[in-house]
């Protein structure tokens, strides 16, 4: 491996590291997304049971003590909730400022699971480009040692030529698996954004539901 570092010049040792910035950041957004993916459904289930027996506070904290996006973005709801009931807002608009708290908290959410991505779909374009410049440069040094040699040998290209070809191939092998992690991550994101919203739209479902359980009992409580 070092030979061909060494046989492909400057262009390949700044492919190779590209390659390994994409490495890390491939370990990195793989660890957090990990961390990130809890059962959304077990977690919508104790929030659920908190909510059925009126403890939003147990609630926020079943969210809190949760990992993940999907939890915080829970907790954001319940926490837009409590202030909204504190201060005597109508169940409609309850239901609009939980669902416009979750939605602002979604750009932050994007933001989270896209971070350093940037970087891959970047690698994926410059590693390319970085392998055609490497190629250029070892064809001028093939074509500058036939000058300085006076002649055309196998001996006086092969040189200019190895180094060519080694940026072409380290190029489009670093593009390649850069676009193939980045391709999968997107669709981890995607599929990360679409489980918060189904989980936000069921929150919403829950508080209604069991706002609508507990006013009867405040009605007949008044009555009396």
């Amino acid at each position: 491996m070092l030979d061909f570092l060494v046989r492909g010049g400057w262009a390949l040792w700044v492919i190779a590291g590209c390659s390994i910035l994409s490495l890390a950041v491939t370990l990195e957004r793989w660890l957090t997304m990990r961390q990130a993916d809890v059962d959304s459904e077990d977690l919508l289930s104790k929030v659920s049971a908190k909510l059925d027996s009126q403890d939003v506070d147990g609630a926020i904290q079943v969210c809190e003590t949760a990992p993940g996006p999907v939890a915080e973005t829970l907790g954001i709801g319940l926490r837009k909730l409590t202030f909204l009931e504190r201060i005597g807002k109508r169940p409609e608009e309850i239901e609009g400022g939980i669902v416009q708290a979750m939605e602002d908290h979604g750009g932050h959410v994007v933001d989270y699971l896209e971070r350093n991505l940037n970087m891959l779909a970047t690698t994926a374009s410059l590693a390319p480009i970085l392998g055609m410049l490497g190629t250029v440069v070892g064809m001028i040094n093939a074509f500058g040692n036939v000058h300085q040699m006076g002649t055309l040998t196998p001996s006086a290209v092969a040189g200019g030529i190895s180094e060519a070809l080694l940026c072409t191939a380290g190029g489009l092998i670093v593009a390649a698996m850069a676009t193939v992690e980045y391709n999968y991550f997107v669709g981890r994101v995607n599929r990360f954004v679409l489980k918060v919203q189904a989980a936000g739209t069921t929150l919403v479902e829950r508080v209604l539901h069991s706002q609508s359980k507990s006013r009867p009992t405040e009605v007949v409580g008044s009555r009396t």
